[in-house]
């Protein structure tokens, strides 16, 4: 580390440790933050190094083009790298690997003139390391510790109702809500456990909790309450576009497909629609605790 640099530390993520590392006078800006108390540390931390230099992804080809954020890259060793576009007048960076699941380095073409925003290249370097390490994958949920003390995770795209659910289960006493829009999940010997992240959505939720995660909820609204069962099969399509699948490290695919397995395969799989208010969030609670204590769908 440079003599001039400044750390700034984020409490841990799933038990991983954040380090930026600040040089060339860059100031971070943690937009729309939430209070993050973390977890217990439980790994080696993840370093971010910031600073000015070159942001031509020389020896690189592009894998997925997200416009107009940014495009993901692979390196010729195979580690994966974001261009970061000048998008709302931010300053045009580029993140790539220096060594994977620990160090990873932004560079700015030129010198920002205001504090840079943290979400886009910790949320990259997270996910680009969690990969790397084969730990895990991010998914775009919602997540939950039930009165019973199991975790639930309800993923699912913008619109599905996972803001709207994370609020109102807010005022269920004995839950605990982990997120409202990015969960951690990790997969152990025992199974699947589902974390909360630094990272909320709308209704700015975020907790450094966690629980062995024991049913999967594709959650949707209706004018009625209603459920059923989801099978492994179906449940593993609908998955997989809510994960921050490495589809720019086409060597790592096959571990995270492996984690996408466990995740609909030792868990229960439900769906269930659910009208938006306090009562239809207790019937996805009493539904979960159904599933959960019968090891079946049979609720009334």
């Amino acid at each position: 580390m440079l003599a001039s640099a400044r750390l700034v530390a984020i409490a841990p993520v799933a038990g991983i440790p954040i380090r930026h590392e600040l040089n060339d006078g860059i100031e971070l800006e943690r937009r729309d933050s939430v209070a993050w108390d973390g977890t217990a540390p439980a790994a080696e931390p993840i370093t971010i190094r910031h600073e000015i230099g070159d942001t031509r992804p020389a020896g690189t080809r592009a894998m997925l083009q997200v416009p107009p954020w940014c495009t993901f890259l692979c390196d010729a060793s195979g580690e994966p790298a974001s261009r970061f576009h000048d998008v709302f007048g931010e300053v045009e960076r580029l993140l790539s690997c220096e060594e994977p699941g620990a160090t990873y380095v932004v560079r700015y073409a030129s010198e920002p003139r205001e504090p840079v925003v943290a979400l886009q290249s910790e949320l990259t370097a997270f996910s680009f390391a969690l990969s790397a390490r084969g730990a895990g994958l991010i998914a775009h949920s919602c997540a939950f510790i039930a009165p019973n003390g199991m975790g639930v995770l309800c993923p699912g795209v913008s619109g599905t109702g996972k803001t709207t659910l994370a609020r109102l289960l807010l005022e269920e006493p004995g839950v605990r809500v982990l997120t409202d829009d990015r969960a951690v999940v990790t997969v152990d010997a025992d199974g699947v456990v589902a974390w909360g992240s630094p990272w909320p959505g709308a209704a700015r939720i975020a907790s450094g909790g966690h629980a062995r995660l024991s049913t999967v909820v594709f959650i949707r609204h209706g004018a009625v309450c209603g459920a059923r069962e989801v099978s492994p099969r179906d449940a593993f399509r609908r998955v997989l576009n809510t994960l921050s699948m490495p589809l720019w490290e086409p060597s790592r695919c096959g571990r995270a497909l492996e984690i996408v397995d466990a995740l609909v395969t030792t868990t229960r799989l439900v769906e269930i629609a659910f009208p938006p208010t306090r009562l239809g969030a207790r019937w996805v609670l009493d539904v979960v605790q159904h599933v959960v204590s019968l090891g079946r769908l049979d609720v009334r």
